[in-house]
């Protein structure tokens, strides 16, 4: 029986994923971090779709887990045919004065979980004819955003690891995707960091459940960029036109009121 394996998928947009692809009928396997109420999200799954779901609570930024959880997965037969790599974490901060913390965190889960899971994975993948791996990166990948330098980064690492290893799997079956959402509210933080930047952030911003609309037909296309939202596309199309100097200016112009509604502290220097 396949499945398919969302990390990230007790709330927001891996949330979201889950229920957009319960309704296409795939049996699910969900992943979270404990005590996000997991087990709810997969019985309401089960009774509302008929799907089989199995959830594993985990903390992927600690080294071990992504191997853990692979080996959960396959001493319980649980045969997976798409990985749909969800689970990140967002923020901006003064890098200068940003926590080894903080940054540890967005390495070890937007970039070092993502690939080891798909390393484990994808000999099990490749047994199938066609198979799919769905990676959420961000629109921030396009862009050098100040105060977001280790996010954006590592969103960018997201879509250059993508772009090269469906290089490599694309003639075994193995379907590459990624989705470039913008801003997304998906819980208070996220709320305050749309609301920071005023009518731009609620002119940008896209619903989970579009984002995961978009994600689940696009990677079933088998689309390699996936796009949601029409002001992310005209965002694209300004970078394209400004110069790197100019859109430093504007983004940094930005991204400081992001970062002085959320960091915990007023800098003064």
């Amino acid at each position: 029986m396949n499945h398919t394996l969302i990390t990230g998928a007790s709330s927001g947009i891996g949330k979201a994923i889950a229920w957009e692809c319960a309704k296409r009928g795939m049996n699910l396997i969900l992943v979270s971090l404990p005590g996000q109420e997991l087990e709810a999200v997969a019985r309401d799954l089960e009774v509302r779709y008929g799907i089989k779901t199995r959830y594993f609570e985990t903390d992927l930024t600690k080294p071990d887990s992504p191997i853990h959880l692979f080996n959960e997965t396959q001493s319980a037969g649980l045969d997976v045919n798409i990985l749909i790599n969800n689970a990140g974490v967002a923020g901006a901060s003064y890098f200068d004065e940003s926590s080894i913390e903080y940054i540890d965190e967005r390495i070890q889960l937007n970039i070092r979980a993502l690939v080891v899971l798909t390393r484990l994975y994808l000999p099990v993948l490749c047994k199938h004819e066609t198979s799919h791996i769905l990676n959420v990166s961000s629109l921030a990948a396009f862009f050098f955003i100040p105060y977001k330098s280790v996010y954006s980064a590592s969103k960018a690492f997201v879509l250059s690891f993508s772009r090269s290893l469906s290089g490599e799997v694309k003639h075994r079956g193995v379907r590459i995707s990624v989705v470039f959402p913008n801003g997304v509210q998906t819980n208070s933080s996220t709320g305050l960091r749309i609301k920071s930047h005023g009518r731009i952030g609620r002119w940008t911003q896209i619903s989970a459940d579009k984002v995961a609309r978009c994600a689940v037909d696009g990677m079933l296309k088998n689309r390699f960029y996936i796009i949601p939202g029409f002001a992310s596309h005209l965002l694209l199309f300004l970078r394209m036109i400004l110069p790197v100097p100019v859109q430093q200016r504007l983004i940094s112009r930005e991204f400081v009121k992001e970062v002085s509604a959320t960091c915990t502290h007023i800098r003064t220097a």
